[in-house]
């Protein structure tokens, strides 16, 4: 899966936090420190205006707060998955071993040694789903989870003896892994969604073959699944390395687009992981922030090039790769603190965006007994730093702090309401569930905010709390409090997640709703040139009342200007920003990032041209997005 990256959080020092609440001119754990006031960064909400994202209005906790288990692990007990469901009120999101556990013992076809003995695969299939009959297959928990399995098992190649059979052909993989979604389950509890493989092509030499051919594999895979199961979406390719950008995207031509390119017609859905730290390959860099919403905007645009429609993605792993990686280690608070950084703001801007994202996984597991002694020698008492629960010395276990990630989110529910930052460090998600409002905000910088709150004065409360969780400290801190009224301001420190949550009196009506829309350019990937524009044109934009956002994503050489000195739509200049969310990408040897820039609405026309000028040379645009926001009544 991955390998080392830098243990710290940010590559801040880890600061002292103080929360400051005012609320009717009353102020609640009000300590000044002695530096520098935190910048004010001004959060405007509007609980009347429903926020309609591409056709989605409501959160949906099966698509954002998953777990990396499933109902098959065979280390967890019943109390272990209630706590998960119950405790944590989190969803299952990925199995990598199913496939392959079953594989292994299949016996070879006596008339087809070189393909599975379907019969024998039946009764095996038929005596696993009566041996855990008993345990806790809630339809609904096995239908969302993600399948996958690993190629340097399941691959299926001439030298391949992982069983009788192989496999040693794409068909015997194919129709092996058709069979089991066919016979292994109902119409229920079948999972809807495969990944052919997890990570291939990082994986690829090792095993060896080539990328071309892995891309093949997917495509017979997925016809043989869609023949006997065509409720289940197949994609791929569970892409370990996200690094588009390197050596001026020749890796994206090299990989991800040579799948598009080859497997794409067949594939639902494109998977990938993305993790601050190092995946893999490359040098130590978050992708938190604007890195990360480049690499989805890319995908997209190249997807409605080709294919005339942006297929939905699955982020099946995402968050940190600490020091060390999966080896055993001693535990620490700090390393789990920079993990829950990084899922939760990975998690807040994939939040924006439930219209494309199928589901996103952060990668924490369970328990995982088979972790320890995998990638080092294990010293009772170590474990790998992903575990939600790690075993002490004498063989028990203890919850780790990666557990405050669903704790924090535990009750919310809601239907996205407006939500504005002045900053695109600070992160921002209105919530409404009946009469409950849920804000929550993300400070991303390496410094602290005050949140200046406005839209909420006239709300009538009858209760209102706060719920915070620290990241950038040597401990985890995850607190609540209640409050008097509801805060006209916010101070969180560097790293820090807050939940507002308020009890209205009545519950808010709705007064507009604003339709989100996605326009792709017709070209992507465009050379700088110093001072010679580079031009994008959008067709088919949706005119009307409402505002846009223009998303560039330029991808240049560290030490080369990453923002433009002009851009223009249809001849009318656009402010440049001064900032972009996430880090200035320091320690890479490219910077990859969107940035965003505010459209006025009497700009557009239903075709518009764009041109981005920059002061040097070097590096390509690697695609414009625009986020058109439509007022419907």
């Amino acid at each position: 899966m991955m390998t080392d990256s830098n243990p710290t959080a940010r590559g801040q020092r880890p600061r002292k936090h103080h929360l400051r609440l005012i609320a009717a001119g009353l102020a609640f754990a009000t300590p000044v420190s002695i530096f520098s006031e935190p910048e004010k960064v001004e959060v405007k909400v509007n609980p009347y205006v429903v926020r309609n994202i591409g056709g989605v209005k409501t959160f949906d906790r099966n698509q954002f707060i998953t777990i990396h288990e499933c109902f098959g692990s065979t280390d967890l007990e019943d109390a272990d998955f209630r706590f998960i469901e119950e405790e944590l009120e989190a969803k299952y999101g990925r199995d990598g071993g199913f496939i392959s556990w079953i594989a292994d013992g299949i016996p070879a076809d006596r008339k087809n040694p070189d393909m599975p003995d379907l019969k024998a695969m039946k009764t095996k299939l038929k005596a696993f789903r009566e041996e855990y009959a008993g345990h806790r297959f809630v339809p609904e928990n096995m239908s969302a989870v993600i399948f996958c399995t690993h190629p340097e098992l399941m691959h299926g190649h001439k030298d391949n003896t992982y069983t009788e059979w192989g496999p040693r052909s794409p068909e015997a993989t194919a129709e092996f892994t058709a069979q089991l979604l066919k016979h292994g389950f109902s119409d229920k509890d079948r999972p809807k969604f495969l990944e052919v493989y997890n990570e291939p092509f990082v994986k690829a030499k090792k095993i060896p073959c080539e990328i071309e051919e892995m891309c093949e594999q997917h495509n017979v895979v997925a016809k043989r699944v869609k023949e006997l199961t065509p409720d289940v979406m197949v994609g791929g390719y569970s892409a370990a390395w996200v690094e588009v950008e390197d050596n001026n995207f020749g890796h994206w031509n090299g990989w991800q687009k040579t799948f598009m390119d080859i497997a794409g017609e067949n594939m639902d859905f494109w998977s990938y992981h993305i993790y601050d730290g190092v995946n893999v390959m490359g040098s130590p860099r978050n992708r938190t922030g604007s890195n990360s919403e480049a690499i989805m905007d890319l995908i997209d645009t190249y997807s409605f090039i080709k294919f005339d429609v942006a297929k939905p993605i699955m982020i099946t792993e995402y968050g940190k790769i600490p020091g060390g990686n999966m080896n055993s280690m001693p535990y620490s608070a700090e390393r789990s603190a920079g993990m829950l950084y990084s899922a939760m703001g990975q998690l807040m801007t994939y939040m924006d965006h439930p219209d494309r994202l199928l589901r996103v996984i952060p990668f924490f597991l369970g328990k995982a007994t088979w972790t320890y002694g995998m990638t080092n020698e294990h010293v009772p008492g170590t474990a790998n730093p992903y575990l939600i629960w790690r075993m002490l010395e004498d063989g028990s276990f203890v919850e780790t702090d990666l557990t405050l990630f669903y704790k924090f989110w535990k009750g919310v529910e809601g239907e996205w309401r407006g939500s504005l930052s002045s900053n695109p460090d600070v992160r921002v998600h209105l919530l409404v569930d009946g009469k409950k409002l849920n804000l929550v905000i993300m400070n991303l910088d390496g410094s602290a905010k005050e949140i200046v709150l406005t839209g909420l004065n006239d709300m009538a409360a009858e209760s209102a709390a706060v719920r915070t969780l620290t990241t950038n400290c040597e401990t985890p801190v995850l607190g609540q409090k209640k409050l008097e009224a509801i805060p006209e301001s916010i101070q969180l420190a560097a790293g820090e997640i807050a939940l507002l949550m308020v009890e209205l009196k009545d519950q808010p009506q709705v007064q507009a709703t604003v339709r989100e829309y996605r326009v792709y350019a017709t070209e992507y990937l465009k050379e700088i040139e110093a001072d010679k524009p580079v031009e994008f044109t959008f067709k088919n934009i949706p005119t009307g009342k409402g505002t846009a956002i223009l998303r560039l994503s330029p991808g240049r050489e560290l030490g080369r200007q990453p923002l433009p000195s002009s851009v223009t739509i249809n001849g009318r200049e656009l402010e440049i920003p001064s900032n972009w969310a996430g880090d200035d990408q320091a320690g890479r040897k490219n910077f990859f990032g969107m940035i965003e820039l505010n459209v006025l609405e009497e700009i557009l026309n239903a075709k518009s041209t764009v041109k981005i000028t920059y002061p040097d040379s070097g590096g390509k645009i690697a695609c414009a997005v625009l986020q058109v926001n439509r007022i419907e009544k």
